[in-house]
């Protein structure tokens, strides 16, 4: 945990975004391009020779094609539309139930998910409002690293390895900071704003304090979504591999198991949580790939009152990711 000064303390987490501001209790094309035939019609050429006069006529018993055959049903919808819209009411259902559970708590719950399988995206009713990042600003900074990797602008070192897998493992804050120091700190959560085309996302006023980074539900997932088509392979296993790898608890000894984390649940996430107290604010976030192939990216971020606790937190947090998983694996 960390309070104002210190570097804000993180969390590891999956793909859906809740944010939640408590009172007692804490609280998207396919334009699937379809490219017309052309008919091309040959015409014979003035030079071409007629038709063999002794060659026969057809057969003029030979009967046409069946008059009575109907054409194909012009209103047949293409094959995948029906399951394109069984998508998109999941996605909605998804994010409408966190909204509803809000509404049974003194909190506000931020949740954006996306299904990668058909490109539906759904984003709650606090989805886009900006909230403090805690650890989501790591996973952020990692995505803008390894793009550079990619790019050939910088060759990262064993060290550099060291700490992206520790800052995305245990949400390590020395890893952080050493990362943060190198790379740029503030211009890395530029440069993923640009390559994610993030719209409520802003680096930190404080270019010292990554946790005050500003993040929405629905730039989380986008981010994820990036890490699956933007990055290489390599850069790609590199933070989902450190994200399957999360541990129950944080380098600061805080548990992460909660939300995706949560180890009631058994389908199992990539994810990456994040935790801050600032002033009398609880931050608790929970974000991350669940599904076969990581279908589902799914963010729920969450703030609250400190004097609910951080167990209460942690429990609306799993009261919020179980209502916005249920619609997606009935799905």
């Amino acid at each position: 945990m960390a309070t104002r000064r210190p570097l804000a303390l993180p969390l590891v987490l999956v793909a859906v975004a809740a944010s939640i501001v408590m009172g007692e209790a804490l609280d998207s094309r396919s334009a699937a391009g379809r490219a017309a035939a052309a008919a091309a019609v040959s015409v014979a050429g003035p030079g071409t020779p007629p038709a063999d006069p002794g060659t026969p006529p057809a057969d003029p018993g030979t009967p046409p094609a069946d008059p009575g055959t109907p054409p194909a049903d012009p209103g047949t919808p293409p094959a995948d539309a029906g399951t394109t819209a069984l998508s998109a009411a999941a996605v909605q259902a998804a994010t409408r139930a966190v909204d509803e559970y809000a509404t049974t708590t003194r909190a506000t719950i931020a949740v954006a998910v996306r299904d990668t399988g058909h490109g539906q995206t759904s984003v709650g009713a606090a989805g886009a409002e900006p909230i403090y990042s805690a650890s989501i600003s790591k996973l952020y900074t990692v995505v803008s690293i390894l793009h550079r990797a990619d790019t050939g602008e910088v060759t990262l070192s064993d060290d550099d390895r060291d700490d992206i897998e520790a800052a995305m493992t245990t949400s390590d804050d020395n890893a952080m900071n050493a990362l943060w120091e190198r790379f740029g700190g503030p211009a890395s959560i530029e440069q993923t704003i640009e390559l994610a085309g993030l719209t409520d996302s802003a680096p930190p006023d404080d270019p010292s304090q990554w946790g005050e980074t500003l993040i929405s539900a629905r730039d989380v997932v986008a981010v994820y979504d990036y890490v699956l088509t933007g990055l290489s392979a390599a850069s790609r296993a590199v933070v989902l591999d450190a994200l399957g790898a999360a541990t129950p608890e944080g380098a600061d000894g805080v548990d992460q198991a909660f939300g995706l984390l949560d180890p009631e649940r058994d389908d199992g996430a990539d994810a990456k949580q994040g935790w801050m107290y600032y002033g009398s604010r609880l931050y608790l976030h929970s974000t991350g790939l669940v599904g076969t192939g990581n279908r589902f990216l799914v963010a729920v971020l969450t703030v609250g009152p400190t004097s609910a606790g951080a167990d209460a937190g942690r429990a609306v947090v799993d009261q919020a990711v179980a209502a916005a998983l249920a619609p997606l694996t009935a799905e």
